[in-house]
């Protein structure tokens, strides 16, 4: 199956992008040598001297990328000279065919110059189709893909994708069960943002809790509790006891803020656990006939699915907890 830049995870791809498209000298990651002297130089941070860094050799996988890199950007180069050449020499060449050695007219000055125009105009587009990041949002080779996400930052969730896409590139599908994979595809796009937003809910949770602990409040709870039991005084009394139901109220919403953390906790296991089942589906397709992988197809769209619309009922569960303000 055939995947681009353009069809994965958008915050993925722009981290996949980066590397793909780096200078040649820095392809992938600065730490690989691939021509020139094999050190580099850092400063250190503490004592601000130079350091001295040997660059790694590439594996096969990211020698492959490399050459492909290297490839493609020839072949735009040579694009983009046609472009230019091609064109004006078109033109020239109407001129001097139509001319017949005598001055031309007006007219043939102006068609000249319409080709001319309008060749370079095509050209351009042309060789803009061959540029290495218009081909990498159409096409991802598996050597691309093996290369590059052993070197990028991924979360857990975000790691196994990538093992779903690999699995996918390996995929091979007809016409029916690469609609499906498509719809996969999206739904795995999905699935990941969906990680990602419970993720921003939980972190968001964390500092208020950190504030309004449970076993403080419990403490200061029991503290009130015994100081109203102390008191006589009918106006102290009520005071206290005002107090008492505000630390209550707290206390409640405290312990349903860690009830909410554990289920965006158990949620985000689940989706990491779908996105491997999801996996493990794809690589038995491998050696499935194909009406079989056609229905592992479709129960992994269905899977996933479920799970986007589980997640979407967590977030709803969890939301109005976003917008407690804990007196």
């Amino acid at each position: 199956m055939r995947i681009g830049l353009k069809d994965i995870d958008p915050e993925i791809a722009v981290k996949v992008g980066e590397r793909l498209l780096s200078p040649l000298k820095d392809f992938l990651g600065e730490n690989i040598h691939w021509k020139g002297i094999p050190w580099r130089v850092r400063w250190q941070a503490t004592t601000g001297a130079p350091a001295f860094q040997r660059k790694r050799e590439p594996n096969s996988d990211e020698r492959a990328a490399y050459e492909m890199r290297s490839r493609r950007d020839d072949n735009h180069a040579y694009r983009v000279m046609g472009a230019i050449l091609a064109p004006f020499a078109t033109a020239l060449g109407l001129v001097m065919a139509l001319s017949g050695g005598h001055e031309p007219t007006t007219g043939l000055l102006l068609i000249s110059g319409a080709t001319w125009v309008g060749g370079t105009a095509f050209g351009m587009w042309w060789a803009q189709k061959a540029h290495p990041q218009a081909r990498l949002g159409y096409s991802l080779s598996l050597a691309e893909m093996r290369s590059v996400f052993p070197n990028i930052t991924l979360s857990r969730a975000e790691r196994v994708y990538c093992d779903a896409l690999l699995m996918m590139v390996r995929t091979q599908t007809d016409s029916g069960t690469e609609r499906t994979f498509q719809e996969i595809m999206l739904q795995l796009n999905t699935l990941l943002q969906n990680y990602r937003q419970l993720d921003q809910r939980r972190q968001s949770l964390l500092p208020i809790l950190g504030i309004h602990s449970v076993s403080d409040l419990e403490r200061e709870f029991g503290e009130l509790g015994r100081k109203l039991d102390a008191i006589s005084d009918p106006i102290t009394r009520n005071a206290v006891q005002q107090s008492l139901e505000m630390c209550s109220t707290r206390l409640e919403n405290a312990r349903q803020i860690i009830q909410n953390l554990e289920r965006l906790q158990v949620q985000q296991d689940a989706i990491v656990q779908t996105l491997a089942s999801a996996l493990s589906a794809m690589a038995r397709m491998q050696t499935a006939p194909v009406l079989q992988a056609g229905e592992t197809a479709q129960e992994i769209a269905q899977t996933v699915s479920q799970m986007n619309q589980q997640t979407w009922a967590v977030e709803k569960a969890v939301e109005e907890v976003m917008t407690i303000g804990i007196e």
